[in-house]
């Protein structure tokens, strides 16, 4: 079995090449088979806690079978991304040079920076676009204007401004025209396969919490309430409005919580196994132009390739996803180079090492055959302060 090579995406990002990359790693619970494991939470249509269930097919099965949702597609990507964030705090690798958008905000622990891949939105972010760059609206700048309007026939001056966003794909959805829509080379999820199969696979408890001070504590006079609401400068204006009205201490932390068994409260789910899949599209990179000739525009092709396998290596060094999602590889994962008319060539699993090795190969081509240039650029954007303002760690209601 051999490593993938710079060949492979050289000849991935040329039109009749291979058609994908799939990387697939199977996983159980790190307290054993027997464990329990707390899936992705989403908010239903009443604005409650629920798990995203769904029938799959597996191999060897008649039936499709009951699957729960670990991690999503976008979560995913998220997490890749984290790869490059740490590359440019910790100025190490081909990842640390890669050009981006920056927002600052000044806050009252100091300065606060934000890059383009961390932002929902990536370089069409908000963020970005009622920020001000050299004394001006962001929205104004000649070279962000630029970048916006690039199209997939040349999508060179966003990747020159803001790489990521072409890599991972994004889309300028708040524009009035000339919306770009990039779409997502890579594609990713953790799901599981439930243990049980025709009952409530969930598991409905919540621990307790024990107050030394008192179990209970109800705040009975107004007077009383304005006074701990006062001392308590911190607190969001919901958390105060529900103190001020009942009273209950347990609003604002206070007091014991009784254990709870509420259909309402999800703790997790058992599972027979968990199945983490990565695709890589090389046809969907091969959509994409630069204005740099056939060999110019593969050349960065291979270099996008090169990003997301370095990203997702490196996440797979340390594959967190949540509190009480603990799991384990129990083997090595398959990876599969999928070619024309139904050929498959397995490869050897790719380090980060190995990976680090294919995007400076990929970074040398793309710099001699397309010019490309990677020296830690950074278009920095001095973030709205009405935005830092009226921000807040609440979730916006009507957006669940």
């Amino acid at each position: 079995m051999r490593a993938l090579t710079i060949e492979d995406l050289n000849a991935a990002a040329h039109v009749g090449g291979a058609g994908s990359l799939t990387m697939r790693q199977e996983l159980e619970p790190a307290s054993g088979p027997d464990g329990v494991i707390a899936p992705a939470k989403y908010v239903d249509d009443r604005g409650n806690a629920t798990y995203i269930f769904a029938k799959r097919y597996e191999e060897d099965q008649e039936k499709p079978v009951k699957t729960v949702m670990i991690d999503s597609k976008g979560s995913f990507a998220n997490r890749a991304e984290e790869t490059t964030t740490e590359a440019m705090r910790n100025g190490e690798g081909v990842l640390s040079k890669m050009p981006r958008i920056a927002v600052q905000y000044d806050t009252d622990a100091g300065k606060e920076v934000v890059y383009d891949n961390q932002l929902p939105h990536r370089g069409f972010d908000g963020h970005i676009r009622v920020g001000s760059y050299k004394g001006e609206s962001t929205s104004k700048a000649e070279e962000y204007v630029k970048a916006r309007n690039s199209t997939l026939d040349n999508l060179l001056p966003i990747f020159e401004l803001s790489p990521e966003t072409v890599i991972f794909g994004g889309w300028d959805s708040t524009r009035s025209k000339n919306q770009l829509r990039i779409p997502s080379v890579m594609v990713g999820e953790t799901y599981a396969i439930l243990a049980e199969q025709e009952e409530d696979p969930v598991i409905h408890r919540a621990g307790g919490r024990i107050d030394p001070v008192g179990a209970s504590v109800i705040v009975s006079t107004e007077a009383d309430r304005q006074k701990i609401v006062g001392d308590s400068i911190d607190l969001s204006d919901k958390t105060k409005t529900s103190f001020k009205k009942s009273g209950k201490g347990s609003t604002i932390g206070l007091g014991a919580i009784p254990p709870s068994a509420k259909k309402d409260v999800l703790d997790g789910v058992s599972v027979r196994k968990v199945i983490s899949t990565r695709v890589l599209s090389f046809a969907t990179v091969r959509t994409f132009h630069f204005g740099k000739g056939v060999e110019g525009d593969a050349a960065i092709r291979a270099l996008i390739l090169a990003v997301l396998l370095r990203d997702i290596a490196g996440y797979d060094e340390n594959p967190f996803i949540r509190a009480n999602c603990f799991l384990a590889e129990t083997g090595k994962p398959a990876v599969m180079l999928n070619k024309r008319y139904g050929e498959k060539e397995e490869l050897e699993p790719l380090t980060a090492g190995m990976a680090e090795k294919l995007l400076e190969e990929a970074y040398a081509q793309a710099h001699e055959k397309a010019g490309i240039t990677w020296e830690g650029q950074e278009f920095l954007v001095e973030g709205n302060l009405a935005v830092l303002a009226n921000a807040s760690a609440e979730d916006d209601e009507k957006g669940n």
